[in-house]
C-alpha cells in the first residue's frame, strides 16, 4: 500500500483521492471537516512556522505504521507521473493554473492505477524525488548562504560532522561542491527508508534548534524547512540510494 500525504495549511487540496491524502499542518483551526491533522498523537505541530512541511513528515514517521510506502507532496506542488513521452528534456517544475491542472492525466487517473505505477517504480528504485535543478554557477552551500544566515548553515555542517563523521567527505562532495538540488522535501519511499532518514534528520535539526535563535522575519523563520531541503540531497547521495527523479507541477494561482 502507498499513501502520499498532501501537506496543506490553507485549503483542501485539489488532488484528493484514496492515494493522495490531505494533512493539515500547524495548530490553526480546521480548514475542513474530518481532515487529517498533524497536531494529534506524537507531533511537533507547534513548530510548523519553523519546520514547514517537516511537521507532517515527523507525524508520518512517528504515527503511520500500516503502509509499505509513504510520501509527501504539497497542496500546490505534485509529482507529475505522466510527463509526455515526447518531452525528452522535461523541466524540473511545470508552472500551471488550477483549471489546467484539473485537466491533467495526473488528476484524472484513478488513485489505484497510480498506486500500481508508483509500486512498480519503487520495485526498481529506492526513492522518488523531485527532478533536480542543476546549478551551473553555484552549489547547494552557496545557494543556501546567499539567501539565509551563513552561520546557521556552518553550524549544521558542524553538527553533522560531529554526530555522523562518516558524512564529512559527502558534505564537501554533495553540499559544498554539489550542484544537484532536489527541492521541496518531497519524497516517496519505503516506510523503512522514511524512518531511517527522519531519525537522522531530526537528530540534527533538534540539536541545531537548541543552539540557534529563530529569525524574527516570517520567511527566514522557516529555517529548518530550508536547511532540510538541502540535507535530503546529502542523505540520499551519501547512502547511494537509487533515485527516480520525477518532474513536478506547481500550481501558481493558489
Amino acid at each position: 500500500m502507498v499513501k502520499i500525504f498532501t501537506v496543506t495549511h490553507k485549503e483542501t487540496p485539489i488532488l484528493f483521492n484514496e492515494l493522495h491524502i490531505p494533512i493539515q499542518v500547524g495548530e490553526n483551526v480546521d480548514i475542513a471537516t474530518n481532515i487529517l491533522r498533524d497536531n494529534a498523537l506524537d507531533n511537533i505541530a507547534n513548530k510548523n512556522k519553523n519546520y514547514c512541511e517537516l511537521t507532517a513528515s515527523y507525524w508520518i514517521w512517528k504515527n503511520i505504521t500500516d503502509v509499505e510506502y509513504v510520501g509527501i507532496c504539497h497542496y500546490r506542488r505534485y509529482f507529475n507521473f505522466f510527463n509526455p513521452f515526447y518531452n525528452f528534456q522535461p523541466s524540473a517544475q511545470k508552472k500551471i493554473k488550477i483549471d489546467d491542472f484539473k485537466k491533467t492525466k495526473l488528476v484524472k487517473t484513478d488513485g489505484e492505477i497510480l498506486e500500481k505505477k508508483i509500486i512498480k517504480i519503487l520495485s526498481e528504485y529506492d526513492v522518488i524525488l523531485c527532478k533536480p535543478y542543476k546549478f551551473k554557477n553555484t552549489t547547494l552551500t552557496q545557494n543556501y548562504c546567499e539567501d539565509h544566515r551563513k552561520e546557521d548553515w556552518d553550524l549544521t555542517k558542524k553538527i553533522i560532522s560531529e554526530k555522523y563523521p562518516q558524512y564529512k567527505e559527502s558534505i564537501v562532495t554533495h553540499l559544498d561542491e554539489g550542484r544537484l538540488f532536489h527541492v521541496a522535501n518531497m519524497m516517496i519511499c519505503s516506510k523503512k527508508i522514511w524512518d531511517d532518514y527522519y531519525t537522522w534528520l531530526f537528530s540534527i535539526l533538534f540539536e541545531l534548534e537548541s543552539k540557534v535563535s529563530i529569525p524574527k522575519d516570517d520567511y527566514q523563520a522557516r529555517i529548518f524547512g530550508f536547511i532540510s531541503e538541502r540535507l535530503i540531497n546529502l542523505y540520499v547521495y551519501h547512502n547511494k540510494l537509487k533515485i527516480k527523479a520525477i518532474p513536478t507541477y506547481k500550481i501558481i494561482d493558489l
